[in-house]
């Protein structure tokens, strides 16, 4: 059985990779935090220092590749992607981890629209470091570097200021998309599923409808076309008022709404670890569009 170590186990990224491949594969987890409810459904787990302390926290993911025999690495966390990719570590042919020009791109989500904005134009709202660049008079304020729905403001331009660690962003009031994506060691998509968020709790989807939508899939193309992915990738975007979709941002990591997904038919863990192990990419793949919702389940952590 191969032994897949899965970072993040505190998280609802790290939670759905785990119980997406708990039931074929040997699961080890990481976290920082003791009470992370993914050590509870993992074969064994470990305590790990933050990717802040670089080099013990690369100590630590070498030694448990080492000890643990580990056959894959996937990482769920902002902050140690970012210091897998800029780092020359050991056994890093076993991590499946973006080129660091693409993290260095895609964590900051400004630098994303500056990227962008002038090869596809058509997805990238109005935004500014000061929000009193903008039109719209319902603006955004976002931290540059973030996660979910943390330290995000709406309200009038008027009410906000220029702020070192933020920019504003029109406000949007149509729907949300997520697609939940993998490209291969090509950076050629390998599947990619969108789905709306009609329900969204602490940045994370409850309820969301998984629907096909070619122009969500044809753009998801068309950014992979200039960023190139390698590994589990999800792209967010929000509708303007005519119904046209805008981007929000670019995670290169699993989704905490991946279950979702999962439930309309595409296990993205499974197909990733498949193919990064064997080459293996599956045929014929049926997604069933409609809308589900997560229940949460109960495990003993001790």
């Amino acid at each position: 059985m191969n032994k897949i170590l899965v970072t993040g186990a505190g998280g609802p990224a790290g939670i759905n990779v785990i119980k997406l491949l708990k039931k074929e594969y040997y699961i080890v987890s990481t976290d920082i935090n003791p009470y992370s409810e993914g050590f509870a459904i993992s074969n064994k787990y470990y305590l790990i220092s933050p990717a802040s302390n670089e080099e013990q926290f690369i100590k630590d993911i070498e030694k448990i590749i080492e000890e643990e025999k580990i056959d894959l690495v996937i990482p769920t966390v902002d902050e140690e992607i970012e210091v897998l990719a800029k780092n020359n570590i050991s056994f890093s042919e076993k991590i499946v981890i973006h080129p660091r020009e693409i993290v260095e791109i895609c964590l900051n989500k400004c630098n994303i629209y500056l990227y962008l904005k002038d090869k596809i134009p058509e997805i990238i709202p109005e935004f500014s470091l000061d929000p009193k660049d903008l039109n719209s008079e319902k603006v955004v304020k976002k931290p540059i570097k973030g996660r979910g729905s943390r330290n995000i403001y709406i309200g009038n331009k008027n009410e906000f200021k220029k702020e070192d660690g933020f920019f504003f962003v029109e406000y949007l009031p149509g729907r949300e998309w997520t697609v939940d994506a993998i490209a291969d060691k090509n950076s050629n998509i390998i599947i990619a599923v969108p789905r709306i968020r009609l329900k969204v709790r602490e940045g994370i989807s409850m309820v969301g409808e998984v629907k096909l939508d070619k122009k969500i899939l044809e753009y998801v193309k068309e950014i992979s076309e200039y960023l190139k992915f390698r590994g589990a990738f999800n792209v967010q975007f929000k509708e303007d008022i005519n119904g046209n979709p805008k981007l929000q941002e670019i995670n290169l990591r699993f989704s905490g709404g991946l279950d979702i997904t999962a439930a309309a038919g595409a296990n993205l863990p499974k197909i990733l670890v498949k193919y990064w192990l064997y080459e293996e990419i599956p045929n014929g793949i049926e997604i069933k569009e409609g809308i589900y919702a997560k229940v949460p389940e109960v495990y003993k952590l001790k």
